[in-house]
């Protein structure tokens, strides 16, 4: 599982694999590249799960924060994430997807 807090609003395509992030009248699109299978995102608040250990002091309350998150079944996959800012006066065309670059 892939988190990612954020102040903006979330919104996610029927896809489940682009979302919208707003905030303040900006806007930026999160894209999975080539995602693997089962790769969707989804989104909660900003707790800690039941699941987790309880930290020695009480968790502070994060009012308006969101977590973008990317699940993925069991297993070991490659996954490339795309932040694109939009900004006014540009199209979609005038973005461009970086090359995908081995780490190893």
């Amino acid at each position: 599982m892939w988190r990612m807090h954020t102040n903006a609003t979330i919104s996610i395509d029927t896809s489940g694999t682009t979302a919208t992030l707003t905030l303040d009248g900006q806007t930026m699109q999160v894209t999975m590249v080539a995602p693997p299978t089962g790769a969707v995102f989804s989104q909660s608040q900003a707790v800690r799960f039941a699941s987790d250990p309880t930290p020695p002091e009480a968790d502070q309350p994060n009012p308006n924060v969101s977590v973008l998150i990317i699940s993925l079944p069991a297993g070991s996959y490659t996954l490339q994430t795309l932040f694109n800012p939009q900004w006014s006066g540009m199209s979609p065309t005038d973005f461009v997807t970086p090359p995908t670059v081995p780490l190893a």
